[in-house]
């Protein structure tokens, strides 16, 4: 979609009212029972652009007995890919402002938001964002954050449907750029739910083509534990009917890997006589699985990867290339954006950075292997300090972002 695009999400869509909520006094005003633990990038402007990026992997673990709730909580292990994502929607947003004939009078703001992978944490932010309650934000000079009239993501199918679902009857459009359930394009189901990338029923249309095309007729399929896994692996065995190709085994990744299941699965890929192995799973269970397939060290295994890891380039790792060499997968097509790489590498952990960018630090620290913080004792001690003056090149922050929002 091109820039254009953003014109029809801003000129057909209302904006939202109150929709969580409301505070005991009276008066219809909105109110959040809590603050969302995950961070945020904000921006003013005359309309404000939501995003949800899972910057982090792990999200701390609710409270389950509901007496008391919990500070100080935040997600960790930072995802340098999605915060690529979050940095080229604001890319975009500065292309259209910058454009006098796109939007004139009238300037585009955003609010993006960390998810922390999870679908309770995407909720929240979500929430957060429609209410216009949240006064955490990073950037506010006020306090209080905008009202948004569109959400540009998540990026899991899982948390996109969690969202869509609640947000749905108030016909607040989410505009996803990695969710690729087939399941999402039910529009009687998420009637305000569009995306800018092909539905999984293609991806394994292919999968099936490609397992008959090469005479590969006795396989093994390994899922996750969430809907982009278990409907991209159900319609890849729809697919499979009358082809001649025959499943072995169908294992599933689960959300906590522990060792003892995933040396289960490993044991049975290991086990069984089927040399091909077929993968529906996101980033982050591929690599939970792929630990486990290189402890054992197997390396006869012909793997089949979706888009979601075939290009995550954590998994190319010298260590992981003896069993993952030889793998095929499909992949979205390569779309190079003009000036997006300076625009990239242009980041600079500035006097307040912490409070205009909050992610700003752990990019930098992971990046260099320095530390930006005055308390180094929070830092392992081999950690040299950051004099916030290094250079971040191409080769260490690429310019192929998967993110397509204009």
């Amino acid at each position: 979609m091109c820039l254009c695009g953003w014109l029809w999400l801003l000129c057909c869509l209302p904006i939202p009212g109150c929709v969580w909520g409301q505070s005991g006094g009276g008066g219809g005003a909105c109110r959040l029972m809590a603050n969302p633990i995950s961070g945020s990038v904000y921006r003013a402007g005359d309309v404000v652009i939501g995003g949800l990026f899972p910057v982090h992997v792990e999200a701390p673990l609710p409270e389950q007995e509901f007496r008391s709730i919990e500070g100080n909580v935040t997600c960790t292990i930072f995802y340098q890919r999605a915060y690529r994502w979050l940095q080229t929607m604001i890319f975009a947003v500065e292309e259209i402002n910058r454009d006098p004939f796109l939007l004139p009078n009238l300037t585009l703001g955003f609010l993006a938001a960390d998810t922390c992978l999870a679908e309770g944490t995407t909720l929240g932010a979500a929430l957060a964002m429609v209410t216009g309650q949240d006064a955490s934000v990073a950037g506010t000079e006020c306090g209080a954050t905008p009202e948004v009239p569109v959400i540009i993501g998540d990026a899991r199918s899982s948390a996109s449907i969690v969202v869509a679902q609640t947000l749905g009857p108030f016909d607040l459009p989410m505009v996803s750029y990695f969710a690729s359930c087939a399941c999402l394009s039910d529009n009687w189901r998420y009637p305000s739910f569009f995306r800018t990338i092909p539905s999984d029923a293609f991806q394994a249309r292919g999968m099936a083509r490609l397992l008959h095309q090469l005479g590969w007729e006795w396989v093994g399929l390994v899922s996750g534990d969430d809907d982009y896994g278990k409907f991209g692996v159900q319609m890849l065995l729809q697919d499979l009917q009358g082809s001649g190709v025959c499943v072995a085994y169908a294992e599933v990744i689960p959300k906590v890997p522990s060792q003892r299941r995933m040396k289960h699965i490993v044991d049975t890929i290991r086990g069984s006589t089927a040399k091909v192995v077929v993968t529906f799973a996101i980033s982050q269970d591929a690599r939970a699985l792929m630990e486990e397939v290189v402890r054992q060290n197997i390396t006869d295994r012909q793997w089949i990867a979706s888009e979601a890891w075939v290009t995550y380039s954590t998994l190319s790792s010298p260590k992981n290339l003896p069993s993952l060499a030889g793998t095929i997968g499909f992949a979205l097509k390569k779309a190079v954006i003009p000036s997006l790489g300076p625009f990239l590498t242009r980041l600079r952990p500035d006097e307040d950075y912490q409070k205009s960018d909050p992610f700003l630090r752990e990019l930098w620290e992971e990046i260099f292997g320095c530390s930006l913080g005055i308390d180094l004792s929070m830092t392992p001690s081999s950690r040299r300090q950051c004099t916030g003056s290094e250079v971040i090149g191409e080769r260490k922050f690429t310019t192929n972002a998967l993110f397509y929002v204009s």
